[in-house]
């Protein structure tokens, strides 16, 4: 009886271990910003183009999105999108800083837009 407890016991405490294990190594990955490996992907140019345009929308200007050159994305429940992109301002091409959100539901949310510019 009491090598089977002990059986049960080290099995369980087994378990348990790798558990915390498999956790532990997952929430080091989760909520960290990763550098976007391809940044010419056309959904990445198509969030930064969103950027641009709400922005305009917001800020009543006439900024003409040109590309994201470069950025980084969060996964939370949804995803966060931290581009740093080019725009044209009248002739002058401008670098701005943004970050988008975009939900479960694929709807993206400017969160912020800068000039880097400067």
């Amino acid at each position: 009886m009491a090598r089977s407890l002990f059986f049960v016991v080290s099995l369980l405490l087994f378990v348990l271990m790798l558990s915390i294990t498999a956790t532990s190594s997952r929430l080091e990955l989760v909520g960290g910003y990763e550098p976007i490996k391809n940044i010419e992907d056309q959904h990445i140019q198509s969030v930064g183009e969103f950027a641009v345009n709400e922005h305009n929308k917001q800020a009543k200007t006439q900024l003409k999105f040109e590309k994201v050159i470069s950025g980084t994305l969060q996964i939370v429940a949804g995803t966060n999108y931290d581009l740093q992109l080019t725009a044209l301002e009248g002739n002058v091409s401008r670098i701005y800083g943004t970050l988008i959100f975009t939900d479960l539901k694929n709807e993206n949310h400017l969160i912020n837009f800068y000039d880097l510019s400067n």
